[in-house]
């Protein structure tokens, strides 16, 4: 039997008080406590995510969660996004994807420790104060790296490893994640093994919803669907009516009989700034700012109006898609200079949080302190330079940033996600950088499954079967296009799903400037300098998206007792 649980708190070495509500439920294990929402039984292995699954047997017995978490076997085997815990005589165990994609948190004390799906929440008890250093990295990033949080002390699980909670201590240790030799024909092969598990989704949940957009990535995985299965196949498309993911999405419905939900995100537009404001304070405090709460509201929106189905998802394949490749040439090893030039060229967000809002002194050091992050973390990869831009893609883009974004999902539906097999990313690490770069590899895997679908435009205007045979500067430009298409897409407020995202923002700005009041934590805590945040409400500066959100996240974690 395996339990569900949305939220979990495990404290061992103290006592601790139920976090969650009236509708939590207390489970006591020698020198410490649980609390959950669910209903967590000792022995029972308790899932943090909806129906786990092994990549290779389908859904899991009942017992076998709970043994793999007592053994560590057989955890690198669990479809990503999952985490789950399993209370065990005196000790807690712990456990997160291979990935890490599935956010679970710890902190130690003097003589205590704990574990919560709760960033915000360990903090609280811990009385962490901000971590100003990894705020100064998300403020120009988005994303937090590696195991960092807002708050002092409190770490996210490391990706493919298990912490063991008891007698007041934590521990933790690593798991084995299975292990894939390159195969002789990697397309074929890749092109079998999504084919492989997007079947057998479908067998296990017949009701499964595919997102389908205008993109490469779920145009792979409509293509992994064999086409008996086509017709009457449930899809599923955030957008806005007059966008090319829209018109894209539209023509492969038709073509393929698909029956499909549009969610018009243009929608957004209609709720008053104080519903925005509602939306964003709920999203950031269920997130515990460890990602956008804008961009999870305008999520949280449309996940409102979308079925609950099980729902087959592209995250993953921009692993493959050399993500950091344009404009970049092949070297023998990162270097320091080399990591400068892409981190204020890619990895710095196009519009980081406004350098103006804070202390000259603390932009300054910060940003030196994230540059010398970045250089140690790419250092640490033993490989050449373009490889090593994979390597941070999946170790520190996709674990942090696609992470959080599963984080909430995983609890809403039942997350398919093909792209994210083991055996997929073997396949993509395995490959030369010119393999990948300009989607080549995706393009190919399309066009083994389904050359007529490979045939077709994207939402670019670029068929996909032309893609291989692009060079570097082709597809340089190619993406030097796209990029200068989705800034347009934010300046006019249109064009794909990040559509509600400029709406949001200017409803909450709204909201502060009716209400500023709710800003005084923010300004409580010296980080923003009170002349921007008074320039701000008046309506003198109009703060962007990563902006706006940086405060949201403020004013969550810095309210003094973190109360909702």
């Amino acid at each position: 039997m395996t339990i569900t649980c949305g939220e979990f708190l495990a404290v061992s070495g103290r006592t601790a008080e139920a976090p969650f509500g009236p509708e939590s439920a207390r489970l006591s294990f020698p020198g410490g406590v649980v609390w959950a929402t669910g209903e967590p039984r000792a022995g029972t292995g308790i899932a943090l995510s909806l129906g786990p699954r092994d990549h290779a047997k389908g859904p899991l017995a009942p017992g076998d969660l709970a043994g793999r978490l007592r053994s560590g076997d057989g955890l690198g085997d669990i479809a990503a996004p999952y985490a789950a815990v399993l209370v065990d005589g005196d000790t807690v165990t712990a456990a997160t994807d291979h990935l890490g994609l599935r956010h679970i948190y710890g902190v130690r004390g003097v003589g205590w420790a704990a574990i919560s799906t709760s960033a915000r929440l360990l903090a609280r008890i811990a009385g962490a104060p901000l971590d100003l250093r990894a705020l100064g990295a998300y403020r120009l990033i988005g994303h937090h790296l590696g195991v960092a949080t807002p708050y002092e002390g409190v770490t996210k699980l490391p990706a493919a490893h298990r912490w063991r909670l008891t007698g007041g201590r934590l521990h933790e240790e690593p798991y084995p994640v299975p292990g894939f030799e390159p195969a002789a024909d990697p397309v074929r092969n890749t092109a079998r093994v999504l084919r492989d598990d997007v079947e057998r989704g479908l067998d296990e949940h017949p009701d499964a919803v595919l997102q389908l957009s205008g993109g490469l990535d779920s145009r792979v995985l409509l293509a992994a669907v064999p086409p008996d299965r086509r017709r009457g196949l449930r899809a599923l498309t955030l957008s806005s009516a007059e966008s090319r993911d829209h018109t894209v999405a539209t023509r492969l419905a038709e073509a393929y009989g698909l029956r499909r939900d549009v969610i018009d995100l243009g929608g957004l537009a209609a709720l008053d700034p104080a519903e925005a404001y509602d939306l964003v304070h709920s999203a950031a405090l269920r997130s515990g700012g460890l990602g956008s709460p804008i961009a999870f509201a305008v999520l949280d929106w449309a996940e409102a109006r979308a079925p609950g189905e099980p729902r087959i998802n592209g995250f993953g394949g921009e692993t493959a898609r050399a993500f950091y490749y344009p404009a970049q040439r092949q070297h023998h090893r990162p270097t320091p200079a080399l990591v400068d030039r892409l981190a204020r060229w890619r990895v710095f967000t196009l519009e980081p949080a406004d350098p103006a809002m804070f202390d000259p002194e603390y932009a300054a050091e910060t940003e030196a302190a994230t540059l010398a992050t970045l250089r140690d973390v790419f250092a640490a990869y033993d490989t050449d330079w373009l490889t090593a831009t994979d390597e941070f893609y999946v170790r520190e883009r996709a674990h942090r940033w696609v992470g959080a974004t599963l984080t909430g999902a995983c609890l809403r539906y039942v997350t398919l996600s093909p792209l994210l097999h083991p055996e997929f990313l073997a396949a993509a690490r395995s490959l030369a950088p010119e393999d990948k770069r300009g989607s080549r590899f995706n393009a190919r895997v399309l066009m083994e499954l389904d050359p007529e679908l490979a045939r077709i435009p994207l939402d670019t205007g670029i068929r996909p079967d032309t893609l291989p045979s692009r060079g570097p500067l082709r597809s340089s430009y190619d993406f030097a296009r796209r990029a200068s298409r989705k800034v347009g897409q934010r300046v006019r407020n249109s064009g794909n799903p990040g559509v509600g995202v400029p709406t949001v923002t200017e409803l909450l700005v709204r909201h502060w400037r009716d209400n500023p009041d709710l800003l005084e934590p923010v300004a409580a805590t010296g980080l923003v300098r009170e002349q921007w945040l008074a320039e701000m409400l008046s309506g003198a500066r109009r703060p962007g998206e990563a902006t706006a959100a940086f405060l949201a996240i403020l004013e969550i974690a810095a309210r003094p007792d973190r109360s909702a």
